[in-house]
């Protein structure tokens, strides 16, 4: 499974996003009744979460409370449809079974869809991701992070593809602002099978609209 082929595919989406944004300003100024693109919406997202399950052979299981951030953007396409991409990272210190500055990190971005609902000022949605990551792991089984001395430790990156459903709501504050709430579970696939860890996780934003 290679990573940079993935990061590929996600540049290649944003540029195509980009260029329908400009074709969608180029034909409201020629038409509107011609648009493409009905709207945008785009933002910074907060999360925190759980995660658990282990697949090294040393035994460590990197189970914890996890937070993280990223960003979101999409556009809309038509009344209820919108598409874009999204990327994050999510990180959790690791104590339990390893010494004080082991981590487990993970980065991941990808595209996404959604269908979405107008409920006054309230906007539910439900959606799918699908794009790649990288899981990073530092296992200190002996030692510690400030001294010289070389140390029992174990580094490794994974790349990974994934499936990621979702479903949250927006709240409309003002003409361009909304507060949005989401919860997703991510299904994370390595070379091996299974990538894990894997749990829960809620977001919280801001977002622009127009």
């Amino acid at each position: 499974m290679n990573f940079y082929r993935y990061i590929r595919y996600i540049v290649t989406l944003a540029v195509m996003l980009l260029c329908g944004v400009a074709y969608a300003e180029e034909e409201e100024g020629a038409t509107k009744e011609k648009k493409v693109m009905k709207g945008f919406c785009g933002g910074m997202m907060l999360h925190s979460g759980y995660q658990f399950g282990a697949d090294n052979p040393i035994g460590v299981n990197p189970k914890g409370a996890t937070f993280g951030m990223g960003g979101v953007a999409k556009l809309q396409f038509t009344k209820h449809f919108r598409t874009g991409f999204e990327g994050y990272f999510s990180s959790v210190g690791l104590k339990k079974d390893v010494l004080k500055g082991s981590f487990n990190k993970i980065f991941w971005a990808g595209a996404i869809a959604d269908w979405f609902w107008k409920c006054d000022r309230f906007y539910p949605y439900v959606g799918v991701g699908v794009g790649g990551g990288m899981e990073t792991s530092l296992y200190m089984l002996d030692g510690n992070k400030s001294d010289w001395v070389e140390d029992d430790i174990v580094y490794r990156k994974q790349p990974f593809g994934y499936v990621d459903p979702y479903v949250g709501v927006s709240y409309a504050v003002g003409g361009i602002i909304r507060l949005t709430l989401r919860t997703d579970w991510m299904v994370a696939v390595n070379n091996e099978g299974l990538n894990r860890p894997l749990g829960p996780r809620i977001y919280f934003g801001i977002l622009f609209s127009r």
